[in-house]
């Protein structure tokens, strides 16, 4: 007897707890309904958006294939420096445009219109495509023997250390100019520098050359 009156009281009160769970559901039917509504648009917003970066990301990269063609056929067809020009932009992938311009233009020996074009590459934007326009910017001062204007952009560059981008160019440029303007002794502390930290490189076995051509020329 008692066993059946503890089983109706547990049914007793699992059903009433069915009853609370049902009262409560209707009672806050329509909060759920717009939570359930929001967290739908919400994820439509991330699809959209998802879809509008992906659809962006195929126009940048069209445009910057567009880019490449164009400047491997610059030798061939030069009036296509026109094109490179209507591509130019702020984008992305169109700044690349600038850097084909100005290198265009240094071949040309035409230093200062390469110059102008580099400024329109804006210094919000400090990725690896700035760093490059800086880069060809300091080359050309050092052509024009602005000795000073070319140290400064490297040292920047060396100050701002941007993590995708390699120093050992940038240092190694430095000691070029730092041993045109006379000071050997700098020039050389900064090669042994430079052969230390980047032994694999490029610019590190060229910098152990430098290192022991200044070594033997202030040698007695």
């Amino acid at each position: 007897m008692k066993r059946k009156e503890r089983k109706k009281l547990k049914t007793n009160e699992l059903s009433d707890f069915i009853n609370r769970m049902y009262d409560l559901a209707k009672r806050r039917a329509k909060e759920v309904a717009y939570a359930i509504g929001a967290l739908v648009i919400i994820f439509l917003v991330f699809l959209v958006s998802r879809y509008i970066k992906a659809q962006d990301l195929q126009k940048q990269s069209q445009l910057l294939a567009q880019i490449n063609e164009i400047n491997q056929d610059l030798d061939e067809n030069p009036g296509r420096i026109d094109e490179l020009r209507e591509l130019a932009g702020k984008g992305k992938f169109a700044r690349m445009a600038y850097i084909y311009m100005a290198r265009y233009d240094i071949e040309k020996g035409e230093l200062d219109k390469a110059l102008n074009t580099l400024e329109k590459i804006p210094e919000s934007k400090k990725d690896i495509v700035y760093y490059q326009s800086r880069l060809i910017k300091a080359d050309i001062y050092h052509r024009k023997k602005e000795l000073d204007r070319a140290l400064d952009i490297y040292q920047k560059i060396e100050k701002e250390k941007p993590a995708y981008f390699a120093l050992d160019v940038v240092l190694f440029k430095k000691a070029e100019i730092i041993a045109e303007k006379g000071d050997k002794a700098k020039a050389l502390e900064l090669y042994k520098s430079i052969s230390e930290d980047y032994p694999q490189t490029y610019y590190g076995y060229e910098a152990s050359q430098k290192r022991e051509q200044l070594g033997g020329a202030e040698e007695p």
